[in-house]
């Protein structure tokens, strides 16, 4: 057991029945900020938090398509003075 939770357990066996409930609820939140939201249907995600497989999936989708770069446009006209 650590210290904290030690300390945890002695601090809600002090207080009143009101005030450690409310102390647990804040704990689970806590607990429930701390740890990543997973949402229903979304693919787990890697160490750096992008979906397992996303650049393996997308790497080279760009393969064979023309990469033609547009010239430059014509210059403005100005008014003469």
């Amino acid at each position: 057991m650590s210290t904290l939770t030690k300390e945890l357990e002695q601090t809600l066996n002090a207080l009143d029945g009101h005030s450690a409930v409310a102390l647990e609820r804040l704990v689970r939140d806590a607990i429930a900020l701390a740890r990543p939201a997973k949402v229903q249907g979304t693919p787990p995600l890697d160490a750096k938090g992008w979906p397992t497989g996303y650049f393996e999936k997308t790497a080279g989708c760009f393969a064979g398509e023309p990469f033609d770069i547009p010239g430059d446009p014509p210059p403005s006209s100005s008014p003469d003075w």
